[in-house]
């Protein structure tokens, strides 16, 4: 259950970092658009097949040394950190995208006619 924490915070503190590197080049740059919770959950997709492919291609060839970290047990618990993080990041977005969204339809103005006047 430690190491499932460990893996889900320093999942949460790569998203931290993620957000903010977007939102300072949002900043920088009010042109370019880069959604941090889109780059974080491919950027979580490419460290899951590289976390596989160490697990049962390499770690697998040397029982001997690294045998407890081969295992399919020692892989699902940072699988379930892994999807965890990937459903949080989802969450939020949607969360910021809803929140968005009522920002501009608070922002609607309704034009009168001229022969009102």
């Amino acid at each position: 259950m430690i190491n499932f924490l460990l893996d889900l915070i320093s999942n949460l503190i790569i998203l931290a970092v993620l957000l903010t590197a977007c939102c300072v080049i949002n900043w920088m740059r009010p042109d370019a658009k880069p959604n941090g919770y889109l780059v974080f959950v491919v950027f979580v997709a490419i460290a899951l097949l590289f976390d596989a492919a160490l697990t049962f291609l390499v770690f697998a060839d040397s029982q001997a040394r690294y045998g407890k970290f081969s295992t399919v047990q020692a892989f699902i618990p940072r699988l379930a950190a892994y999807v965890t993080a990937c459903g949080i990041a989802i969450g939020l977005s949607r969360m910021r995208s809803r929140k968005a969204a009522g920002r501009a339809d608070a922002r609607t103005v309704i034009r009168a006619s001229p022969s009102a006047n």
